[in-house]
Formats: structure tokens, sequence, C-alpha cells
């Protein structure tokens, strides 16, 4: 039996230096796709906490000045 080259498992481009198989490349773009999204929440997560604690700061911080305003005689 003869070896026949099978163009549906390789890559459209000859001049590739590595021909990576079709469903490699589609599984490597999935898992781009997962990181990507993975990253994404995470970040979220952390500016919406960092968004909460600066919120909760200046909050403490009005209410310092707010009093300091009310015990001034001036």
């Amino acid at each position: 039996m003869r070896w026949k080259f099978n163009w549906k498992y390789f890559s459209p481009y000859p001049l590739s230096p590595i021909p990576y198989p079709l469903r490699r490349r589609g599984q490597t773009a999935i898992e781009y796709l997962l990181v990507t999204v993975s990253l994404l929440f995470v970040f979220v997560v952390l500016y919406r906490s960092l968004q909460w604690y600066l919120s909760r700061q200046f909050r403490n911080g009005g209410v310092i000045v707010m009093k300091m305003y009310k015990q001034d005689p001036n």
C-alpha cells in the first residue's frame, strides 16, 4: 500500500514552518479564547473589588470631613 498525503488534516499553507493539523489549530484557537475569557473575568473581579474598596475609603473620608465641619465653630 502506498502512502498518500491527506490534505484534510494539514494546513493549506505549504510554506509554513510547522504543518499543524487543522484540528490542532482549532483546539489552539479555543484554548486561547478560553484563556482570554478567564483573564477578562479575573480582571473584572479585581477591578470591581478595587472600586468597592476605594468607594468605601472615600465614604469614610467624607464622614471624617463632615465631622470636622460640625466641630469647627467658625
